[in-house]
């Protein structure tokens, strides 16, 4: 036996070890990529919750089968959307905090919640230009309807008194104006866009008489419809 040769050592020589165990960690490592590519939702939910518990973090409930309902992506990326009775308790909420009453109603219907402005809070008379003492109330408008991801129609309304101006030759371009003036202010305050709508229907739709002074009053109005939606 040549002296010089290293005699070898009983068993698998230690590399082989290594790269071995190398090996089954790269398998382990694989594998829990493709289990996780087509696992479900729910199931992810109760090997997360396992795997939280091996990591010392207590947990306040255990799961013992898969629970039925939302998956983890409905309740972690679509919230639950405020429905309408909620919707409606906040406005009058809010018409009653602003002690808006005798100039505000709210109402529910079929497609959703019906907000009604008098004119006289809105703009001044012949004008689309916002009055200052209707901007608190539209900001908390704005709120409900950015928490509600409702589609929202603004509808302006006016008396059938002609109006002949430079800026309005009629009702129609008044009460086009009006609603797109408040469509604007929504947008402002974060609203999207493709979630709002402006119409105009002069005075084509009015809801009491126009002999009266009073009938005329409730005839120039800005309406506000939330659409409200079921939860995806």
């Amino acid at each position: 036996m040549d002296p010089m040769q290293e005699e070898c050592k009983p068993g698998a020589p230690e590399w082989v070890v290594t790269f071995g165990d190398m090996m089954s960690l790269l398998l382990c490592f694989f594998v829990l990529l493709l289990s996780f590519s087509t696992m479900e939702t729910e199931r992810f939910k109760i090997i997360a919750g396992y795997i939280r518990e091996a990591f010392g973090v207590q947990v306040d409930y255990h799961y013992t089968e898969i629970p039925s309902g939302n998956t983890v992506v409905t309740v972690e990326f679509n919230p639950p959307v405020p429905g309408k009775p909620m919707i409606f308790k906040k406005i009058s909420d809010i018409i009653h905090e602003l002690e808006l009453d005798t100039l505000v109603e709210a109402e529910q219907e079929k497609d959703g919640v019906r907000i009604r402005m008098d004119g006289a809070l809105v703009f001044p008379p012949g004008s689309a230009q916002l009055s200052p003492d209707a901007v608190p109330f539209l900001e908390h408008v704005a709120k409900v309807i950015e928490e509600s991801y409702a589609d929202v129609v603004v509808e302006g309304h006016t008396d059938n008194a002609p109006i002949h101006s430079s800026v309005f030759p009629s009702n129609w371009e008044l009460s086009a104006a009006r609603a797109a003036a408040v469509v604007r202010f929504f947008e402002s305050r974060g609203i999207p866009g493709f979630r709002l709508q402006a119409v105009g229907y002069g005075d084509t739709r009015p809801i009491s008489e126009n002999f009266t002074e009073e009938g005329r009053r409730k005839n120039r109005r800005v309406e506000i419809l939330i659409k409200t939606r079921k939860a995806p």
